[in-house]
């Protein structure tokens, strides 16, 4: 009985191990998922004592009826009292409120986002029994048996003792003021309180308060809760989406992979000679890349689900929080799009599906416009960026222009993802032209991590990455892998020089025909285009500079996008600075952020 499982045979591809690839696919979409998840729900705190000072306090007590209750405060100091509870009423009472509804409309603040309130406050004097008041607007049912102007009182009991106090209330201890609903009618069951309108709230004496003086200084006042908005819910169910892609496409290889099993087992039971055990081997990795090249439907079509909820939200009403969500969605899809294409062009190479598209086109222009594409992204880190076109690289050559473009993408994304701090360059150069064919020279350098001598022969082979395995950040590994083999059908060579912790240098060398544009207004066109401008920038002065790292380090992206406009109002020159420090903002880059400030703060100060 011989059964072979050659790993060798079918590489990291081989069917055997499609567990690793269902693992890696599984791993995207709940990594994609929990970020939405994360942004779905939106927390919020609001700190009432720390905006006491914006509403209209009052006080209020039984003098109306009869009782001689004095009430004492202190407009300066919001939320400081002093009650004396003096008898006269049949019932004594007294509190101090802030008024929300300062514009007097009715609208009042909107408090529906939060469900636990806590209050801390000094207490001194008489009684153990506080009440916290809410008067917010009378629901829409009830309204025809109340006055224009009425609201609705409602109250939630707690203790209080001697010293420092901390409360915590939720909304749903709240009820609804008995007297209020039987002086118009009303049964409690018909009453669904919202916190959308909230007039004012006010801190009073217990319903079983004794006589005497107590006096209180409430030193905070949070309100916090939870939130989901329709936008936010879609976002839960884009979520869902996600982690049901990843499980189909996990049943789907693990599928597979048994039944590629089975039948594999059977045929080496079948098998007497090796020869044969390897003839079923070449056969099973023939089958498997056939299955990979013809998946590109069944994968794509819930992708393209995926992106296009992510479109129609885009064109919705958003939040800034919510746009950026939605961007990661969309950001996150494409990038799993680009997974599965690398997979599938590698099934293509192995099953000898993989040709190139020759036609002619304006090579500079090419390296120009991948140099845009990644630009940004070597920005994001701080790394300088750059490109050489030496003068004598002709202007027009015929090949596949999509696999020039892959190869540069590849190799600049690589250099971009393994480089910490330094730059990434890619230079073009001649090596050889002649009447009818030009050899160019794509190099690409960077200062990153390097690669050790003993894995330099290892990071062509498919699910192989450069770099030590600390700096790996996601991704398949095969970019360097479908990038040698689109060389190789180019009749190219490529090749890679580098050293631990002093970066590498990636070249490739191939000849290309040479072409001539079609028209002279092509031609004319072509020679327009220039490479990119470094924008000079300049940093604001050093207070401003110390008030936007202040920001920084507090995380309040927000507010340093506040500090734009002011920036550009202070002169041109600082217009490069504020618009690239507002690009980063936008795209909630915290640790950018922090790290251009701080640069810039350094600088000033060696200035």
């Amino acid at each position: 009985m011989l059964q072979r499982t050659d790993k060798a045979a079918g590489g990291w591809l081989h069917y055997t191990n499609l567990k690793v690839e269902a693992a890696i696919f599984m791993l995207i979409a709940l990594t994609f998922a929990a970020v939405m998840g994360k942004d779905a729900i939106t927390s919020q705190a609001f700190d009432l004592s720390k905006h006491a000072a914006q509403y209209y306090p009052f006080v209020y007590g039984d003098k109306d009826e009869g009782g001689k209750t004095t009430v004492t405060y202190d407009a300066a100091v919001p939320l400081k009292w002093s009650c004396t509870l003096a008898p006269g009423a049949a019932y004594s009472y007294c509190g101090y409120g802030l008024q929300l509804d300062v514009n007097q409309d009715g609208r009042g603040a909107d408090l529906s986002g939060f469900q636990d309130i806590h209050l801390r406050m000094n207490y001194r004097g008489a009684g153990d029994h506080m009440r916290f008041l809410i008067q917010t607007a009378v629901p829409e049912n009830v309204r025809d048996r109340t006055k224009d102007g009425d609201s609705m009182p409602m109250v939630a009991e707690f203790e209080v003792k001697e010293g420092m106090n901390d409360i915590h209330l939720t909304t749903e201890q709240f009820v609804t003021e008995a007297w209020w609903l039987g002086a118009r009618n009303i049964r409690p069951e018909e009453i669904k309180p919202a916190m959308d309108h909230v007039v004012s709230v006010a801190i009073g004496s217990g319903s079983t308060a004794p006589m005497g003086r107590f006096d209180v200084d409430v030193q905070g006042l949070d309100f916090k809760g939870h939130s989901l908005s329709t936008a936010q819910w879609y976002l839960l169910i884009l979520g869902a989406w996600l982690i049901l892609t990843g499980g189909f496409l996990v049943y789907r290889f693990l599928s597979v992979r048994k039944g590629f099993e089975e039948q594999q087992k059977r045929q080496a039971e079948e098998a007497r000679e090796l020869a044969a055990a390897r003839t079923a081997a070449e056969a099973a990795s023939s089958a498997k890349s056939q299955f990979l090249a013809n998946m590109s439907h069944e994968l794509r079509t819930p992708l393209n689900a995926i992106l296009g909820y992510a479109q129609l939200l885009k064109s919705s009403d958003l939040s800034s929080q919510q746009l950026s969500a939605v961007k990661t969605i969309k950001h996150s899809g494409e990038h799993l799009l680009t997974v599965i294409t690398d997979i599938l062009d590698i099934a293509k190479v192995e099953a000898g599906r993989m040709e190139l598209m020759p036609g002619g086109f304006d090579i500079r222009a090419c390296v120009l416009t991948v140099g845009q594409m990644v630009r940004v992204r070597a920005e994001d880190k701080g790394l300088g960026f750059s490109i050489s076109i030496a003068e004598d690289v002709p202007q027009y050559v015929v090949t596949d222009e999509k696999r020039m473009r892959q190869v540069l993408i590849n190799l600049l994304g690589n250099a971009i993802k393994f480089t910490a701090s330094g730059e990434v360059r890619l230079n073009v150069t001649t090596v050889s032209v002649g009447e009818e064919m030009a050899r160019l020279r794509f190099a690409v350098s960077d200062t990153g991590v390097g690669i050790a001598a003993d894995h330099i022969d290892s990071i062509f082979r498919p699910f192989e990455q450069a770099g030590n395995t600390i700096s790996k950040s996601g991704g398949t590994g095969l970019g360097l892998s479908i990038t040698h083999q689109i060389v190789k059908l180019m009749g190219g060579e490529i090749s890679v020089e580098s050293e631990i912790g002093q970066g590498s240098c990636f070249t490739v060398e191939a000849e290309f025909p040479l072409a001539v544009a079609e028209t002279e207004g092509e031609q004319a066109e072509a020679h327009m285009v220039e490479m990119p401008q470094t924008q000079t920038v300049v940093a604001p002065a050093p207070d401003v500079l110390a008030r936007l790292l202040d920001l920084a380090r507090a995380g309040n992206l927000r507010a340093i996008r506040r500090e734009i406009p002011g920036i550009i109002a202070m002169g041109e020159d600082y217009r490069g600075f504020a618009e690239r420090l507002d690009g980063l903002a936008a795209a909630y880059q915290s640790p950018a952020v922090l790290r251009m400030i701080e640069q810039y703060t350094v600088d000033k100060r060696a200035a």
